[in-house]
């Protein structure tokens, strides 16, 4: 049988290459080798920091971890916990950011998502935000109007803990930041932060 590209190699004697998959399923294959990582390394320093990023992280994600990697794009979003589990169900954390002169605007798909003591907005002067919460739905049984429901389908968000964390495009001022959580989105305007000598 002949590749795809018209060669008459067999696919048997096709070396595979590793490359981490892109969706939003954590990647669980063989380890990367060093010369993948070299070749990564390098193509990742080619990439502008004002790329968009969007990026799923396992629930031992350190600190650091999420802070080196925030660092990496001015763009870029980071999720975790439910938010990166990969289960079926509307995405948590897909976001839009938006400027004017002299303000942000960001909306956070939260479906599922209830605006309770839970649900935290934290909003650094450099511009970066992480919202934390626990979706609702997707769980098994459901008690409503004191009956309970076993539910047949689950394709809402799966029930739990999540992380979304991303880098508005320059500093704030986080004392000015007014948000609201309706309809299964988070939209949140910042001022930004004036730059000095103007």
């Amino acid at each position: 049988m002949a590749a795809p590209n018209g060669s008459h190699a067999t696919w048997t004697n096709q070396v595979p290459i590793a490359v981490a998959p892109l969706n939003c399923v954590p990647y669980t294959g063989p380890p990367l080798d060093n010369s993948d990582a070299e070749m990564a390394q390098k193509e990742s320093n080619q990439v502008s920091k004002n790329q968009p990023a969007m990026v799923f992280l396992p629930p031992q994600t350190t600190e650091k971890e999420l802070n080196d990697i925030l660092e990496t794009t001015t763009h870029g979003v980071v999720v975790s916990g439910g938010a990166a589990s990969g289960k079926f169900g509307p995405l948590i954390g897909s976001v839009d950011i938006s400027e004017s002169h002299d303000t942000f605007l960001f909306r956070v798909a939260l479906p599922g998502v209830k605006n309770d003591k839970k649900l935290k907005c934290d909003i650094q002067e450099d511009g970066s935000i992480t919202i934390e919460g626990a979706t609702e739905t997707g769980e098994k049984k459901v008690h409503v109007h004191n009956m309970v429901f076993e539910m047949h389908t689950q394709n809402l968000c799966p029930p739990g803990n999540f992380s979304v964390s991303f880098q508005l495009g320059g500093p704030v001022d986080p004392l000015t930041l007014e948000k609201e959580l309706a309809n299964g989105v988070l939209e949140g305007v910042v001022k930004k932060k004036p730059l000095k000598g103007l």
